[in-house]
């Protein structure tokens, strides 16, 4: 039962953007209406012949095969799986992540989704009107302390040109001048706002 809880935590990382994060919202969403479609025993029987053996279901796990047909254990109650030779176990989308060799668990969902028929949930159109809003807000702060870097590195950097004596070449020089206090100030602005 240390090794199964062991498991489940090493293997829990995978679902979120580092390892102490918790799975992202829609994600969450996603798995748990897979895992209220399907249930683990189920896909397990059609990965490998389930027999009762106590409280679980036994069977040739379908991950490594082998000839040991206890080793592979389905906890229907709790809807969990382990391995007791791979020492791997999991819900069902660990379960298809592991067999069918899905690099992340959001493509092993995906193939779940598909294979069962399962409408993922969606956010919603109030949601992405939101995203979009946020991002028109973030761009006109973004071009706000774009110019505000702009004018202060003028203003520090600029003192050469008074020694430019002819006007038509002084204005053309702080054109030129501008622009590229400009480039500067959008690196230096984009680095702010993305503290």
């Amino acid at each position: 039962m240390e090794a199964q809880i062991q498991t489940e935590n090493r293997r829990k990382p995978r679902r979120g953007p580092d390892s102490s994060a918790r799975p992202l919202y829609m994600f969450g969403k996603a798995i748990e209406a897979i895992k209220e479609a399907v249930r683990l025993e189920a896909y397990a029987g059609e990965l490998t012949q389930l027999r009762l053996g106590g409280e679980s279901l036994r069977g040739i796990c379908p991950i490594h095969g082998g000839e040991n047909r206890s080793s592979f254990a389905v906890y229907p109650e709790k809807q969990r799986w382990f391995c007791y030779r791979c020492n791997e176990g999991g819900d069902i989308v660990d379960l298809c992540q592991a067999v069918e060799n899905h690099s992340t668990a959001w493509t092993a969902m995906l193939s779940l989704a598909q294979r069962y028929g399962i409408e993922l949930p969606r956010r919603s159109e109030c949601w992405h009107k939101w995203q979009s809003q946020k991002g028109d807000v973030r761009a006109r702060v973004l071009e706000a302390i774009t110019l505000s870097y702009q004018r202060r590195f003028f203003r520090v950097y600029a003192s050469f040109l008074s020694d430019i004596e002819d006007p038509t070449a002084r204005e053309e020089e702080a054109a030129s001048f501008w622009e590229t206090c400009g480039a500067v100030a959008r690196m230096c602005a984009a680095g702010r706002v993305g503290r």
